[in-house]
Protein backbone atom coordinates (compact mmCIF):
# COMPACT_ATOMS: atom_id res chain seq x y z
CA UNK A 1 0.00 0.00 0.00
CA UNK A 2 1.33 3.88 -0.49
CA UNK A 3 2.18 6.36 1.61
CA UNK A 4 -0.77 8.47 1.76
CA UNK A 5 1.44 11.66 1.07
CA UNK A 6 2.31 9.97 -2.11
CA UNK A 7 -0.72 9.11 -3.29
CA UNK A 8 -1.59 12.82 -2.90
CA UNK A 9 1.02 13.71 -4.96
CA UNK A 10 0.78 11.55 -8.01
CA UNK A 11 -3.00 12.89 -7.96
CA UNK A 12 -2.43 16.38 -7.55
CA UNK A 13 0.72 16.22 -10.40
CA UNK A 14 -1.98 14.52 -12.46
CA UNK A 15 -4.18 16.71 -12.23
CA UNK A 16 -2.05 19.86 -12.75
CA UNK A 17 -1.52 18.03 -16.02
CA UNK A 18 -4.89 17.65 -17.07
CA UNK A 19 -5.61 21.35 -16.48
CA UNK A 20 -2.52 22.72 -18.35
CA UNK A 21 -3.47 19.91 -21.51
CA UNK A 22 -6.89 21.14 -21.06
CA UNK A 23 -5.54 25.30 -21.05
CA UNK A 24 -2.83 24.46 -24.18
CA UNK A 25 -5.56 23.09 -26.10
CA UNK A 26 -8.41 25.56 -25.49
CA UNK A 27 -5.75 28.95 -25.53
CA UNK A 28 -3.39 27.89 -28.00
CA UNK A 29 -5.07 25.25 -30.58
CA UNK A 30 -7.13 26.70 -33.55
CA UNK A 31 -10.05 28.58 -32.78
CA UNK A 32 -13.20 26.44 -33.69
CA UNK A 33 -15.68 28.69 -35.98
CA UNK A 34 -18.74 28.33 -38.32
CA UNK A 35 -20.17 29.63 -41.02
CA UNK A 36 -22.41 33.08 -40.53
CA UNK A 37 -24.32 34.95 -43.37
CA UNK A 38 -25.54 38.36 -42.80
CA UNK A 39 -26.79 40.86 -44.78
CA UNK A 40 -25.72 44.45 -44.28
CA UNK A 41 -25.24 48.23 -45.52
CA UNK A 42 -21.71 48.06 -46.21
CA UNK A 43 -20.65 51.54 -45.34
CA UNK A 44 -17.37 50.92 -48.01
CA UNK A 45 -19.43 49.88 -51.20
CA UNK A 46 -22.58 52.27 -49.92
CA UNK A 47 -24.88 49.21 -51.09
CA UNK A 48 -25.98 46.83 -48.99
CA UNK A 49 -24.43 43.40 -48.93
CA UNK A 50 -25.08 39.73 -48.54
CA UNK A 51 -21.53 37.92 -46.58
CA UNK A 52 -20.18 34.70 -45.45
CA UNK A 53 -18.09 35.06 -42.54
CA UNK A 54 -16.25 32.60 -40.82
CA UNK A 55 -17.02 33.58 -36.78
CA UNK A 56 -15.59 32.41 -33.53
CA UNK A 57 -17.72 29.67 -32.20
CA UNK A 58 -17.38 30.80 -28.50
CA UNK A 59 -17.60 35.06 -28.77
CA UNK A 60 -19.28 35.33 -31.75
CA UNK A 61 -16.48 37.89 -33.07
CA UNK A 62 -16.21 37.87 -37.01
CA UNK A 63 -12.52 36.33 -37.82
CA UNK A 64 -12.48 36.26 -42.02
CA UNK A 65 -14.84 36.86 -45.02
CA UNK A 66 -15.21 34.25 -47.34
CA UNK A 67 -17.75 35.79 -49.71
CA UNK A 68 -19.29 38.88 -50.82
CA UNK A 69 -21.95 39.66 -53.15
CA UNK A 70 -20.18 42.89 -54.79
CA UNK A 71 -17.18 40.94 -55.88
CA UNK A 72 -17.49 38.43 -59.37
CA UNK A 73 -17.12 35.89 -58.41
CA UNK A 74 -18.40 36.65 -54.56
CA UNK A 75 -15.17 34.36 -53.35
CA UNK A 76 -12.86 36.89 -54.85
CA UNK A 77 -13.36 39.30 -52.17
CA UNK A 78 -10.97 42.40 -53.60
CA UNK A 79 -11.18 45.07 -50.44
CA UNK A 80 -9.42 45.15 -47.32
CA UNK A 81 -11.90 43.78 -45.28
CA UNK A 82 -12.87 46.58 -42.98
CA UNK A 83 -16.63 45.46 -41.80
CA UNK A 84 -14.23 42.84 -39.21
CA UNK A 85 -13.15 45.82 -37.71
CA UNK A 86 -16.54 47.37 -37.45
CA UNK A 87 -18.37 47.34 -33.83
CA UNK A 88 -20.95 46.82 -35.25
CA UNK A 89 -22.61 45.80 -38.73
CA UNK A 90 -25.05 48.59 -40.57
CA UNK A 91 -28.59 47.22 -40.90
CA UNK A 92 -29.35 46.43 -44.68
CA UNK A 93 -31.78 48.81 -46.12
CA UNK A 94 -35.84 47.27 -46.05
CA UNK A 95 -36.28 45.08 -48.91
CA UNK A 96 -39.64 46.88 -51.05
CA UNK A 97 -42.06 44.15 -51.12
Amino acid sequence: MLDPRLTLAIVLALGASLALLVWVLFTRGAPVTRPETLRFRCPFKRRDVTVEFRENAWDGALLEVRSCDVFAPPTAVACDRGCLHLPALPPAAARAA
